[in-house]
This record gives structure tokens, sequence and C-alpha cells, in this order.
């Protein structure tokens, strides 16, 4: 959640900086044709503020109803802390439903617990401080595995494939994990196959999904045991 902040401050204060040294060379030189790079840099900040405030959240909503979730399902969800995807989630359940989110909440987690507490989710959401490539959990515990944007951050690409090799451990033999991603996707697939999981699909998610633009933009992987 603290993240998301500041890569919103970071990204607004980078175009803001940018879209004043382009209007001032433009005006200071009278090459005016220079405001074509300004525009650009406008249309790329609105994109990528599209995604971040509603795309994104748009995209898991559609995805959640795709999925269709049990109202007693259990769910694990890796989401970077944002607890308004919990929302999303726990909102389609009920008792003894759940969702488990297991992120570095640190001093944010008593914050965390009243927002849910607030949104009237708690008793159906479950926080863990930790990481994804040691689970305290049991062997097929969940029926769905739920890791949104959270996956590309471990490095290097081994402790990735332990962390899906762990999601995989803790779904239960009829579940199903969705990643929701930007990159690695190919990485994901190979890695599933070698546990014995054929049951892939990668999807691109359009405009919405879009970071900027169409060269960094989200995908979809959904995987089933066969």
């Amino acid at each position: 959640m603290r993240n998301r902040a500041i890569t919103v401050v970071t990204i607004s204060i980078i175009a803001l900086l940018a879209v004043i040294s382009g209007l001032f060379a433009a005006f200071a030189s009278h090459e005016y044709w220079n405001l074509i790079w300004v525009a650009l840099i406008i249309i790329w900040a609105g994109i990528f503020f599209h995604t971040i405030s509603s795309g994104h959240e748009k995209i898991l909503r559609q995805l959640l109803d795709r999925l269709d979730l049990p109202a007693d399902a259990q769910v694990l969800a890796f989401n970077a802390g944002r607890p308004a995807d919990l929302k999303l989630t726990a909102e389609r359940l009920q008792a003894p439903g759940k969702v488990t989110s297991v992120a570095a909440w640190g001093q944010t987690l008593p914050v965390v617990k009243q927002q849910l507490a607030a949104a009237k989710i708690a008793d159906r959401v479950k926080l863990v401080d930790g990481g994804m490539t040691n689970l305290p959990f049991a062997n097929q515990l969940f029926d769905y595995v739920i890791i949104d944007a959270a996956l590309h951050n471990i490095t290097p690409a081994i402790q990735r494939g332990r962390a899906l090799q762990e999601a995989a451990r803790v779904l239960k033999a009829d579940g199903t994990l969705l990643i929701i991603d930007t990159k690695y996707m190919a990485e994901y697939r190979q890695v599933l196959n070698n546990m014995g999981i054929d049951d892939v699909q990668v999807s691109k998610t359009g405009f919405d999904g879009w970071w900027g633009g169409p060269w960094i933009s989200t995908k979809i992987l959904l995987a089933k045991r066969s």
C-alpha cells in the first residue's frame, strides 16, 4: 500500500517536471514542434494513472466474476498489501469462506485491520505478515491462490520459482491458481509445467492493463491441475 503511494507520487513528480521542462524548452527556443513530446508525456501519464487508479481494479473484479467464487471458498491472496483488492475478494464470501492475505504488512497491520473492520469484512479476511517463499500453511489447503502484481518483485528467478512451488503446494488438487503480472509469464508457465500443472492459459487484458502504454501491459495466467 505504501509502495503504491510512493510510486504514484514519484511518477507524478517526474511527469510534471518533464511537462514543465518541455514547455519551457519549446517556448524559449520557439521550436514549437517540441510540444509534441509534451503531449506524448501527458498521454503516457494519463494512461498510467488510469491503470493504477481504476484499470487494474477493473481487471481483478472481472476475473473474480469469471471465477465465480463459492461463498465458502478458501482463498490465498498475494497482492502487495492492497486492502482494496482484499475487499473485492472478501465481499464475495460468507463464513466460513475466507481470504488469507500474505504480505510484508509490518507497522501497517493495525491500520489495515481497522479498514477491514470498517468495511465489515474482518470476519472473512486473515492477514499474515510474511513472504511467499516459505508459507506457514499445510498442503492443499486453499481452493484458490491469487497472486496479483507481487511475483515479479521477487528476485532472483530461482526465488520466484520457489514462491510458485509454495503456491502450488498449498493449492487443493482441484484448485485454481491465478497470476496477474506484467512479465515472466513464460517462466511461470515453465515452472508450473515442471510441477505437472499443464492446464495453463495466458491472456492479455487490453487498455485497462497498460502501465503507460502497451509495452508494459498486464497479463493473466490461469492454471489448474489436470
